[in-house]
């Protein structure tokens, strides 16, 4: 049977351990990091007679003593029990059924079903359909990494743990869950995940984790690039982004993801920038991100097509476009954010030559902001010829309020 382990699968696993029965270890964790609305959705399941529990990175990151940016809960209730509990909820998803239990627009806690591991699998081994429903211990192995399949149990103040979870987050390790190679067949999304978890936990993969990366890189082109396109911002809308972008270069990651992109100064100086900026709470934008990664390809492909057609306007519009209509092959783009790119773009031409005459109208311009920090990385990294360029501009913005550079993106929650 192909997808996540078979019923013999999970027997084998549990054998290697020296038994079954799992570790509950006594943890009192601090209420300020718990989410309150978490602790009433798991008290309202539990108290209709359900099993529910705090499950995934949020027990992990409380045993670590970060405070998880969201919470996930498992359950032996079906998700259509679940909905019936909550007012305020609705049943998600064909591939993996999910209920999200919502609390403002932009707040959902979501609620899963223990799953059996008996699963639907495309040809190339990839999960299509997970939604045989089973207990807490074949839930367990169903889950990508030992230290992403810990249980806390709100009542008895325990961390449930099957698989050797805690012992992986004292030794500051990361091991998947069953064979690495059927694993990352099955989702290969799991080997940058694999890698964001490295990074951001500053622990170390096992040697079966990264001797499976390296053969099973090119499976990423069997998922969707709408699906990329959200793991993307995981990778890179944090404080470690340049790191994560190194290590995925090391793994053979970065070309199935980015194969026109190739590293410089300048992708790593905005990396930075935008870790920076979510230091300090400020908001980013993953327009300005693809905007850098694609520059260099851009350019490339300006110089070609301006050898055979004399506008330079024409000339960078067409190289825009063919750029992102190979980017979207691998990581879709929303046109919002593919239109603020090539606007960007095209803007560093009329930044470049300074023209006074219409100086008003680029700095009232809605993309100028971003336009302009652009051209600022540009002249710190790959560019430093258009320092002055860039003091012509920073000069020219006295006396006016400039938006912020990334405001118009809300920050998505990343586990």
């Amino acid at each position: 049977m192909g997808g996540v382990p078979s019923q013999l699968s999970i027997f084998n696993i549990f054998r290697r351990k020296k038994s079954s029965s799992p570790i509950r270890k006594k943890v009192s964790f601090d209420k300020k990091l718990i989410d309150r609305d978490a602790l009433k959705v798991v008290q309202t399941i539990s108290k209709a007679g359900f099993e529910a529990y705090l499950v995934g990175g949020c027990v992990r990151d409380l045993l670590l003593g970060h405070k998880p940016k969201d919470f996930d809960i498992a359950t032996n209730a079906k998700p259509e029990q679940v909905n019936k509990l909550f007012k305020r909820s609705r049943l998600i998803g064909r591939r993996f059924r999910l209920v999200h239990v919502m609390f403002s627009a932009r707040k959902f806690l979501e609620v899963a079903t223990f799953r059996s591991g008996q699963v639907k699998t495309a040809k190339s081994g990839v999960i299509v359909r997970d939604n045989c429903y089973g207990n807490i211990e074949e839930d367990v192995v169903r889950r990508d990494f030992r230290i992403n399949a810990l249980y806390y149990d709100v009542r008895s103040e325990e961390v449930i743990d099957y698989i050797g979870g805690l012992e992986d987050i004292d030794a500051g390790q990361i091991h998947i869950i069953g064979e690495p190679l059927v694993r990352f067949e099955e989702d290969p999304v799991r080997m940058i995940r694999a890698v964001r978890f490295q990074t951001k936990l500053d622990f170390e993969l096992s040697d079966e984790i990264k001797k499976a990366i390296h053969k099973q890189a090119p499976l990423l082109s069997n998922i969707s690039p709408a699906r990329l396109y959200e793991e993307c911002i995981k990778l890179f809308h944090n404080e470690y982004g340049f790191k994560v972008y190194e290590r995925l270069e090391k793994y053979d990651l970065l070309r199935h993801l980015f194969k026109q992109t190739r590293k410089n100064d300048f992708i790593k100086i905005a990396l930075n920038n935008t870790s920076n900026r979510i230091k300090r709470n400020k908001p980013v934008t993953p327009a300005f991100l693809f905007a850098v990664f694609l520059w260099q390809a851009q350019n490339e492909r300006y110089q070609i097509i301006k050898q055979k057609q004399k506008s330079v306007y024409l000339s960078m519009s067409q190289a825009s476009e063919e750029v992102i209509i190979n980017q979207i092959k691998q990581v879709s783009l929303p046109r919002w954010l593919t239109a603020r790119i090539k606007e960007t773009w095209m803007m560093q031409n009329r930044l470049e030559r300074m023209q006074p005459k219409k100086m008003d109208d680029i700095l009232s311009s809605k993309g100028f902001r971003m336009a302009y920090d652009f051209l600022v990385l540009r002249s710190q990294s790959i560019n430093p010829e258009l320092k002055s360029v860039a003091d012509f501009w920073t000069k020219a913005q006295v006396g006016y309020k400039p938006l912020d550079t990334q405001s118009e993106y809300r920050k998505k929650p990343t586990k």
